[in-house]
């Protein structure tokens, strides 16, 4: 009998699915991928469902509806190319990437399988229930975003309407249905909890770090750096998505309050609040603020070296809704973390168990002006932070140990 069902196991698929996947290196696109790619290359078969859809301008859009590669067997749909950047575009793309995944993952899975699916697109996990009833499976949520709630704190929705509650109570029996959520967070985890009153398991399994891909060199040696002549400054730099989360204006409003012209910050990425960091760097009169647009992954060895400290920022009332996976890759580059955002939140957590930054609180521009005036007065005696975030990301959240994780899920069910 052990036998047989060892024997299914081994042959039953393993389907993922994601709004964004390779080609697409970005967000979401990028942690698929590389969770895919891993478990097919320790010889389980891998399925992937996923649109054609790329994240950002300049982005390679696949072609191929169905293709093989790195043993990974992609099954692609294609929807519109709506603006990501617009709230209402952005919801109809995800509630069309939603409907016509819904229908291929229906068509496509068989009883034994065992799906993964990733909280983009948000109405997906709406539809997941009804998957598993009819096709009898069960599935994992890879919880990247916690819905509706991640609406309340972006201000797209308040909490007393009358759509919020009946939303929230069918996302949250949605997550329940689950066999298990992975947080990637010990703040989610606790949400998450709460959310399906526990009716189903939670397992943290956190970000990773390109511990291989990423690695300290001189701020003098970047490109980055260079091209834009700043290699005399002090650089905080904020890198990655500048969106509604990201808590953008109360960074700004501390920048405008610092006039020590040795200190500059360096914008990299794109985002919804791009162009109003755009218009703060054009119209500032103290000129100590950099913006560049997005920049392809293969490229952030240079740019995460090209500065001091990486900032990481997320709004109030984003506890427990998200973790910033930038902060990892800034561990691997040998960064301090200059981190605003809830104390008692994953990232927080972690700066304090590790010495490899600071935490400020949000929503408080003269807090955060005071600390980066006592980093940069501090500026000399950071070496230990470095070193301390170099060591956690290859220990702790190096790649290959967060990745095995994943494997470990799936072989010992």
């Amino acid at each position: 009998m052990s036998v047989d069902r060892t024997c299914m196991e081994a042959c039953s698929k393993i389907w993922i699915v994601s709004e964004i996947y390779y080609p697409v290196k970005t967000s979401t696109g990028y942690y698929m991928t590389e969770i895919a790619e891993y478990l097919a290359g320790k010889g389980l078969d891998v399925h992937v469902i996923c649109t054609a859809s790329t994240y950002n301008v300049g982005e390679t859009q696949a072609s191929l509806k169905e293709e093989v590669y790195k043993n990974v067997k992609i099954h692609r749909i294609h929807v519109p190319l709506l603006d990501k950047n617009n709230f209402l575009k952005r919801l109809i793309r995800l509630l069309i990437s939603s409907c016509r995944l819904f229908f291929k993952v229906l068509s496509s899975v068989r009883k034994g399988d065992k799906v993964l699916v990733v909280t983009n697109p948000a109405f997906l996990i709406l539809m997941m229930p009804y998957i598993a009833w009819r096709k009898k499976i069960e599935y994992t949520i890879l919880v990247h975003d916690i819905f509706p709630e991640n609406l309340v704190a972006i201000k797209k929705i308040s909490s007393s309407s009358c759509v919020y509650k009946p939303l929230k109570a069918v996302f949250d029996k949605a997550y329940s249905k689950a066999v298990t959520c992975i947080s990637i967070g010990r703040d989610m985890c606790r949400v998450l909890q709460e959310k399906t009153h526990q009716k189903t398991r939670v397992e943290l399994i956190p970000i990773w770090s390109q511990n291989t891909e990423v690695y300290p060199k001189l701020k003098s040696e970047t490109d980055t750096c260079n091209n834009l002549k700043l290699d005399n400054k002090f650089i905080f730099q904020f890198a990655g998505n500048l969106g509604y989360a990201q808590g953008i204006e109360n960074l700004l409003q501390s920048i405008k309050m610092i006039e020590n012209a040795n200190i500059h910050f360096l914008f990299i990425g794109g985002g919804a609040k791009y162009i109003e960091i755009d218009k703060f760097v054009k119209e500032s009169t103290l000129k100590n603020t950099s913006l560049i647009g997005f920049q392809d992954r293969s490229k952030q060895n240079d740019f995460l070296n090209a500065c001091d400290i990486g900032i990481v920022t997320l709004s109030d009332g984003m506890y427990g809704l998200g973790v910033p996976s930038k902060s990892y890759n800034i561990m691997a580059a040998g960064k301090p973390i200059l981190y605003v955002g809830e104390t008692d939140s994953e990232i927080a957590l972690c700066i304090r168990e590790h010495n490899i930054g600071w935490v400020v609180e949000p929503n408080n521009p003269q807090a955060l002006r005071d600390m980066i005036i006592s980093i940069y007065d501090q500026r000399d005696k950071l070496e230990h932070m470095r070193r301390n975030a170099r060591l956690v990301a290859e220990t702790v959240y190096a790649k290959n140990i967060i990745l095995e994780k994943y494997y470990s899920y799936f072989t010992e069910k």
